[in-house]
């Protein structure tokens, strides 16, 4: 499957059904969906770029993470989409004398969609200008 094709019958399906077309805009469900799914474009993306080849995953990551650098909603994206996924975002290094905040997606509540939010970012913005973004730069 190339970046058109599962963007197309997952990303953009995901998406309609979390906005309404065929779901529920207050479903915290189909909005993770949406979320997770569209995060991965920018490696469908990056695998593209290098030509299918075998890439090591920091090759990987490396590339995808230029095509996010590009925007700022994919930015925002990647970050709420890790949080969403690994319940929390943990900053990999600390230093002992600095103090660090750690988000989490357990303040989000399916049930109070003023709850949907990771650190300061709304996630049905993030969503709205991710879509938006990927849309534009999708084959």
């Amino acid at each position: 499957m190339d970046t058109s094709e599962f963007f197309n019958t997952v990303v953009k399906r995901n998406y309609q059904e979390f906005i309404g077309f065929a779901g529920n805009p207050d479903d915290f469900r189909l909005l993770w969906n949406a979320i997770i799914s569209m995060n991965t474009v920018p490696e469908y993306m990056a695998l593209d770029q290098l030509g299918y080849a075998q890439v090591s995953r920091d090759d990987l990551a490396r590339t995808a993470n230029q095509i996010r650098d590009k925007d700022q909603s994919l930015i925002d994206l990647k970050f709420c989409a890790e949080a969403l996924k690994h319940v929390r975002k943990i900053p990999r290094k600390q230093q002992q004398d600095s103090v660090t905040s750690t988000v989490s997606s357990t303040v989000a509540s399916p049930i109070d969609r003023a709850t949907w939010t990771i650190g300061p970012h709304d996630l049905v913005d993030v969503a709205q200008r991710a879509f938006k973004a990927l849309s534009a730069s999708v084959p």
